[in-house]
């Protein structure tokens, strides 16, 4: 299935993914979700892609969904909003179809300006692996074929086929933060640095890799550190440093299950309290990470009821 916004970098993938789709034995559909947002040109937008995948003889799903009121309902930024309900909508079409996988078309700019925003936001070296081109998710699989491609040559191809992707304006509303990095960081550090955007990918490749084998090494000491809910501390002092970091996220990904409201400081937190034989220390989500006899846990923090 592909994701589908109208933009030249959706209609290119489309595009590509349709022309080799029996040469490669596909079935490929289309999805596209209307944000509601641009108010008649959101609808037109959607009126496009459908006409697009219609002259392709491609079955297509349409969704919309009220951005703003989930916004401000879920106390959250317009932009995660538009995420959120448009990858539950994508979700459910892969389900209702039963496409093995949903194809979106992030490509080398998007790349790099997610890597920018995660510097900016203080991110470690496995944070900077970004965007992978194969990625199983809560949605599904996510494949992203254009990775290694420059938007100006998705937007030559589509000159190239005679196609005309619709404009999406709130791409240069500088309210969002991804569009200011887009449209005022990094021309400015392309100025000091041409080759900005390969830079950055080649940073996200090598630091994927590199996340990629700590992930392999924590995979195998992880029950020796690790037993009953609890990290021994006796085995944690024996870890490299960035073994654990490692392991201690894991740790919270397998004892409180989703780690988003968790950052640096809260990881480096419960490390220092291994490292120092602290009590312990205030967690997000009204935990708390107790060190007892040697070994650390996570509880409910009762004294902040």
């Amino acid at each position: 299935m592909i994701a589908v916004s109208g933009g030249a970098d959706s209609l290119a993938l489309a595009e590509l993914l349709i022309n080799v789709r029996q040469r490669f034995g596909l079935e490929v559909a289309i999805a596209h979700f209307e944000h509601g947002l641009r108010g008649q040109t959101s609808i037109d937008d959607a009126d496009f892609v459908k006409a697009f995948a219609e002259s392709r003889n491609v079955e297509i799903v349409v969704g919309n969904g009220d951005v703003r009121k989930f916004a401000a309902d879920e106390k959250i930024s317009v932009e995660t909003a538009a995420r959120i309900l448009r990858y539950n909508f994508l979700s459910n079409v892969r389900h209702e179809l039963n496409c093995d996988a949903i194809a979106t078309a992030h490509h080398a700019d998007d790349q790099a300006e997610t890597i920018l925003m995660r510097i900016l936001r203080g991110a470690t070296s496995t944070g900077l692996s970004a965007i992978k081109s194969r990625t199983s998710t809560q949605y599904g699989l996510l494949i992203r074929p254009l990775l290694p491609f420059r938007k100006v040559e998705l937007e030559k191809f589509c000159r190239a086929r005679n196609l005309s992707p619709r404009l999406d304006t709130t791409n240069f509303e500088l309210d969002a933060t991804r569009n200011k990095i887009r449209l005022e960081l990094a021309p400015t550090l392309e100025k000091f640095n041409p080759a900005l955007v390969e830079t950055l990918c080649r940073l996200g490749e090598v630091a994927a890799e590199e996340s990629d084998f700590i992930d392999a090494q924590t995979e195998k000491i992880f029950p020796t550190v690790v037993r009953d809910n609890t990290i021994v501390r006796a085995e944690f002092l024996k870890l490299h440093t960035a073994i654990q970091r490692a392991v201690i996220k894991k740790f919270l990904v397998q004892v409180v299950g989703s780690i988003k409201d968790f950052g640096f400081v809260h990881f480096e937190g419960v490390r220092k309290v291994l490292l120092n034989n602290l009590s312990g220390v205030e967690l997000p989500k009204n935990l708390r990470a107790n060190l007892k006899h040697g070994r650390l846990f996570i509880t409910q923090n009762i004294s902040s009821r």
